[in-house]
């Protein structure tokens, strides 16, 4: 599954870029069969700027298509997921 998850890493480059510019990080990576896309804030990162999920999600599979590789499922988090108000 590694060069799978290699392409996608390539096909989201513009994804991780965007990111990369605001003060985030990205990670792909598998878990259970399913894709996971992390995104880490860094230092100063608006955590409350990000796009809805919704929003990121299609974007992300607009280029995973345009790479031209098979959909899959995928969860997205965000670095306010899990934290307790």
């Amino acid at each position: 599954m590694s060069a799978q998850l290699d392409d996608f890493r390539r096909a989201l480059t513009p994804t991780r870029e965007g990111l990369e510019a605001a003060g985030f990080d990205f990670e792909v990576s598998e878990v259970e069969g399913r894709m996971k896309l992390k995104v880490i804030a860094g230092a100063g990162a608006c955590e409350d700027c990000l796009v809805p999920k919704s929003l990121f999600r299609d974007m992300a599979v607009a280029e995973i298509r345009e790479a031209g590789l098979p959909e899959r499922d995928f969860d997205i988090v965000y670095p306010v997921d899990g934290r307790r108000s």
